[in-house]
């Protein structure tokens, strides 16, 4: 027996699943009664009360639904919005952000249970010593050796990074879900400017943005888990490239090219931003050990960087305000 398959057809079901995969319409058109305030009604929830129908006296169901609950295994599953955050990124973000809570678990609550889980994942795998592990197991080894790097090839030897820069990033190296949402965070602005005239969803927000990053921070913890069980850096690396990609353009609409560049310069944008904190911080600390004119070179990156950073995203801004857009047909 030959078992034949169409390709089209699955994948056009599957597109299909991407754009909607929900199912609003009422289970059932049987009145209920409501055991919380006393009224009948037809539908799934009280329109009075808005408890759910079919609840009433404890049973050992009510025991697993309160436990099921905590982890989001119940009413919005976790693992279902996880599911939609690889296979349709963009679309559940965005049906998020314009108004369709019920079709995603809570973000923020998602945020903290896939952090929790991380750890768990971390010690389980051995991977306790933050994001920047090394043979010695020092968590501060990686970024001690980069700015050592640094040192010697650019401008000589002279001490160490501050000791509350030390602080801060050796607390951000051991709660990874943290440092991957300040780092995201970072691409709050530049989001707002670059896409700020997409073909979907525009006239894009500062409060979108920053729940655009917390569901991209929550695949990204869940990458972070996959290589810490696998090793496997590379393919972990290309796979989050693809998230990221995929996400941005069915978040906004654009075409594969004007998805591509655009993610580019949102992503050199962050970066600067983040090198601008970084050079402050630097350029203070060789100051205070006397270094001044080191201390100048880096105070000096700081408006070049600036700079680089209004440059970019205000052509990005004036390309995407004027640019004629293709009408979406989904």
């Amino acid at each position: 027996m030959i078992i034949t398959v169409d390709i089209k057809t699955v994948y056009q079901r599957f597109r299909q699943w991407q754009l909607d995969p929900f199912d609003n319409e009422f289970a059932s058109q049987d009145t209920n009664y409501c055991c919380n305030c006393g009224h009948d009604f037809v539908g799934n929830f009280c329109p009075y009360c808005s408890q759910k129908s079919g609840l009433g006296r404890i049973t050992w169901r009510s025991v697993w639904h309160s436990f099921a609950e905590v982890w989001g295994m119940h009413s919005r599953s976790l693992p279902f919005t996880l599911l939609q955050l690889f296979l349709r990124p963009g679309y559940v973000i965005s049906d998020y952000i314009n108004g369709k809570r019920q079709v995603s678990f809570p973000p923020i609550k998602m945020l903290v249970l896939v952090g929790v889980l991380g750890v768990v994942v971390d010690f389980l795998t051995g991977a306790i010593h933050g994001m920047f592990q090394t043979s010695s197991e020092d968590k501060m080894a990686y970024i001690t050796h980069v700015f050592a790097w640094l040192n010697v090839h650019l401008y000589g030897a002279f001490p160490p990074p501050s000791e509350f820069l030390s602080r801060v990033l050796d607390e951000l190296n051991r709660h990874p879900d943290a440092l991957s949402l300040i780092m995201l965070s970072f691409l709050v602005i530049p989001n707002y400017f670059i896409f700020r005239f997409a073909p979907r969803n525009p006239y894009h927000t500062l409060p979108q943005g920053f729940f655009v990053q917390v569901f991209s921070t929550v695949v990204f913890l869940i990458l972070n888990m996959l290589y810490d069980i696998t090793g496997l850096g590379w393919i972990v690396f290309l796979l989050g490239a693809v998230l990221v990609f995929t996400t941005y353009k069915q978040l906004f609409g654009y075409s594969v090219w004007g998805t591509l560049w655009r993610v580019v310069m949102a992503f050199v944008c962050a970066i600067t931003m983040w090198s601008v904190l970084l050079n402050s911080n630097y350029g203070f600390h060789l100051m205070r050990h006397g270094l001044t004119d080191i201390a100048g070179t880096y105070f000096l990156n700081i408006p070049i960087a600036l700079l680089v950073i209004v440059v970019i995203l205000s052509v990005c801004y004036f390309i995407s305000r004027f640019a004629p857009h293709k009408k979406l047909t989904s």
